[in-house]
């Protein structure tokens, strides 16, 4: 049973590393199809792209959409919900996933003892290694399926991961109308 979990994990990290690697080495594409399509589409483009950013960790977070959806004259309180609504949608279905998904994947692959260990880890820095994902450019998503595999409290996860991010996408579009690009 540890084995087949174990191969099912390392799996679904090849999967997601693939998908990243994908989205890296093609990244001037995909800044180009999320201008092209806020031009074209505005704030449902908003909506989505910053929905689609945080599916998988990737370099184009939703403060990205965020600032070319302001930066092409939408109203920036709008952008700011849309952009700050679809990481939250997306970040609560990436944490009950794997509350449902990967919580007994992550459980069997290890011995009680080595689970217990990552446990008690989990549960002195993970509120602190949540905030600072949502904050900074360490891969949010997987932080994310962490805190719902590990059994996170939604209240929890709302405090240290959906606020901070929010505050994320914000703080960028207030630079941004600071210094005059909007």
């Amino acid at each position: 049973m540890q084995r087949r979990n174990k191969i099912f994990l390392v799996l679904f990290l090849l999967i997601v590393v693939t998908l990243i690697l994908i989205v890296v080495l093609n990244l001037e594409y995909f800044n180009y199809l999320i201008q092209s399509n806020i031009k074209t589409y505005g704030y449902p483009a908003v909506f989505s792209f910053s929905f689609l950013s945080d599916v998988i960790d990737q370099p184009i977070g939703p403060e990205i959409v965020a600032s070319f959806g302001a930066i092409f004259g939408l109203n920036i309180l709008y952008v700011f919900l849309l952009a700050s609504f679809g990481s939250l949608c997306i970040s609560l279905i990436n944490f009950y996933g794997s509350r449902t998904f990967l919580s007994n994947r992550v459980k069997n692959s290890f011995t009680s003892q080595q689970h217990g260990k990552h446990l008690e880890l989990f549960k002195k820095y993970g509120k602190f290694s949540l905030v600072l994902a949502a904050l900074t450019p360490v891969p949010y998503v997987l932080f994310v399926w962490l805190s719902g595999s590990y059994g996170m409290k939604l209240r929890d996860f709302f405090l240290y991961a959906t606020l901070p991010r929010t505050f994320r996408i914000g703080f960028v579009l207030w630079v941004l109308y600071i210094i005059g690009v909007i």
